[in-house]
């Protein structure tokens, strides 16, 4: 009997679901001890063996896929936020109940390293520009004794560098990080923390020296990614009453402020934000004016995210992941290889190579250039 193309295609599909049904029978699995181990101590990087399991699952999802994925790479615990590096290498993810930041390896497929933390859990993750540095920002548990709240790694060896203080003492809620951004030149790191008594919950430090250089006073806390402008003169980001505000980081005042109805995402250039709950707007950040209506939605947006050109914008909502080209203002790609819910956490690499969504038990990364490029054709 001849095989056809079609009963070729699905060979390899076939032999990996008689090598996860084998692995189930036949794996001596080992109980886990029920003696309960101590937590690692912050800093310790632990690398992660190759998982025959996650390998064949992970294959399963990328060979069944409709579109051009680079990797869906499983996470062993949900992740809600997470970070491309900028040459796009690697991905770096937490969540809610992850005790440790887990660094995935694109090219290899899986969890290569995980950095551990010793309490709290880590909510905030950015890669510096340079890609030197990894800074992750916690959250804790109320009762837990804590004040180290964001820790700065070394992002190619994973050795822990420093540990920054949150702004209130120990068993403190208010140490509690939303989000974090570098600076473009590296040097810089701005925090935004949950709101404080006195309304100081954006802090500026420098990277190299761990110093604390600035206290801004918004009146709320930032309901989303924090953003440096003008070569990093000014720091913009979306309070939770819904609006984007920017502030000058020399003085840490308040400059700016336009009506942002959602979430939003400011573009390379810091020339326009998007947003919109309902609505996709794109609007002109210096006269506050809307230039643009993209599309809308039945639910509500909940992330975007700019190419590095600026010309597209990736919007995630509650019913789909789509792709946007802002200049012709029109749907270029409605992305469905997700295994899972999207989370938060949508990106690009600095070069514009890779798409990638954090998807609770995956990441799924996408190749970029073929999604537009297959589009056009």
């Amino acid at each position: 009997m001849q095989l056809t193309d079609r009963d070729k295609r699905y060979i390899p599909i076939v032999l990996i679901v008689a090598l996860v049904i084998s692995l189930f029978f036949f794996y001596p699995w080992e109980r886990q001890s029920d003696q309960e181990q101590p937590p690692p101590e912050t800093g310790e990087v632990r690398e992660v063996p190759f998982s025959l399991i996650d390998w064949a699952i992970s294959t399963w999802y990328e060979k069944t896929a409709r579109e051009p994925v680079v990797a869906i790479i499983r996470q062993d615990l949900p992740a809600q936020v997470g970070a491309i590096s900028p040459d796009g290498k690697h991905i770096a993810t937490g969540g809610s109940i992850i005790p440790h930041v887990a660094i995935s390896s694109v090219e290899k497929k899986r969890i290569v390293r995980k950095f551990a933390i010793n309490y709290g859990i880590v909510m905030a993750i950015a890669f510096s520009p340079d890609g030197k540095y990894l800074a992750t920002g916690r959250r804790f548990m109320p009762h837990a004794s804590h004040n180290e709240s964001v820790n700065i790694w070394d992002a190619e060896s994973g050795r822990l560098i420093l540990n920054l203080p949150g702004p209130a003492g120990p068993n403190k809620i208010e140490n509690d990080v939303t989000s974090l951004a570098f600076s473009p030149d590296s040097k810089f790191l701005a925090i935004g923390y949950t709101v404080q008594p006195g309304g100081d919950s954006i802090h500026l430090f420098e990277v190299e020296t761990g110093v604390r250089l600035k206290i801004m006073h918004p009146s709320r806390v930032a309901g989303g990614p924090l953003y440096f402008l003008s070569r990093g003169a000014f720091l913009g980001y979306r309070e939770l009453s819904g609006d984007f505000n920017v502030y000058d980081v020399s003085t840490g005042k308040r400059v700016q402020q336009l009506h942002a109805p959602g979430p939003c995402a400011l573009s390379p250039d810091g020339r326009y934000v998007a947003t919109g709950a309902r609505l996709l707007r794109i609007i002109d950040r210096e006269t506050g004016r809307e230039v643009k209506t993209l599309g809308e939605e039945t639910g509500y947006y909940r992330a975007f995210a700019f190419s590095p050109d600026g010309r597209y914008l990736g919007a995630y909502s509650d019913g789909s992941l789509v792709l946007w080209d802002v200049t012709a203002g029109r749907k270029v790609r409605e992305l469905k290889a997700q295994p899972d819910i999207v989370s938060h956490s949508i990106g690009f690499d600095a070069a514009g190579r890779y798409f990638m969504a954090v998807c609770n038990k995956y990441v799924v990364v996408w190749d970029f250039r073929k999604l537009i490029s297959d589009q056009a054709n």
